[in-house]
């Protein structure tokens, strides 16, 4: 299973691969914004999941998500939204969730800190080919 990691926070990005390194099963890529992991979904549109940050600066998750949707390549990519705790109102918060659920490409939101155990149980929920 071919897995692509989007993230701006290099820790997370090292963290999650190296947990699901683990993972035998599992092909990961790693892309450190929204524009490289667009750039490496374009040049290799296989993968079975993407893990993307939801806040990441210049190319957000959500400008991630439009563009998968405006590519024929890309739209049928199962994309995993990775959220932390972040410092906004709740409400604002459960309005940007709600903006991404109306996005076909976005299965589910996952989020941080990973339980390893529920975040592989999704992964495999929610890949184009799941294990």
């Amino acid at each position: 299973m071919k897995i692509l990691i989007v993230d701006n926070d290099v820790s997370t990005v090292t963290t999650l691969k190296a947990l699901l390194d683990t993972q035998a099963m599992y092909d990961i890529e790693t892309a450190f914004g929204g524009q490289e992991g667009l750039d490496k979904m374009m040049a290799s549109p296989d993968y079975d999941l993407v893990l993307l940050d939801i806040m990441m600066p210049t190319v957000s998750g959500m400008d991630v998500c439009q563009a998968m949707m405006n590519d024929y390549r890309l739209r049928g990519i199962p994309v995993l939204l990775m959220s932390s705790a972040l410092p906004i109102p709740p409400a604002e918060f459960h309005e940007s969730l709600e903006k991404f659920s109306t996005l076909s490409v976005v299965k589910g939101v996952i989020e941080k800190p990973f339980i390893i155990e529920d975040l592989v149980a999704e992964i495999n929920k929610t890949a184009r080919r799941p294990l």
